[in-house]
């Protein structure tokens, strides 16, 4: 992945992250939190391509969770 793609990876999962955070007050439901760690595991992911580390394995690992994100309503 080109340093460009990596920052508009970056930007996307910021606009998850906080910009569509679920206006909840206390515990989120159980389908909600599996959705937001899912895109945890997209950051990890995102910071080992972003550093060189085994990148081919990990932008395909990124895909595929980001597939699975944008896949899954509940």
């Amino acid at each position: 992945m080109k340093k460009q793609q990596i920052q508009k990876e970056w930007e996307k999962l910021s606009v998850e992250i906080i910009k569509n955070k679920p206006d909840i007050d206390g515990v989120y439901p159980s389908y909600i939190a599996r959705r937001r760690g899912i895109l945890l595991l997209a950051q990890a992911e995102l910071e080992k391509i972003e550093i060189g580390e085994n990148a081919d394995f990990h932008t395909e690992l990124y895909s595929t969770i980001m597939r699975h994100y944008f896949q899954r309503k509940t």
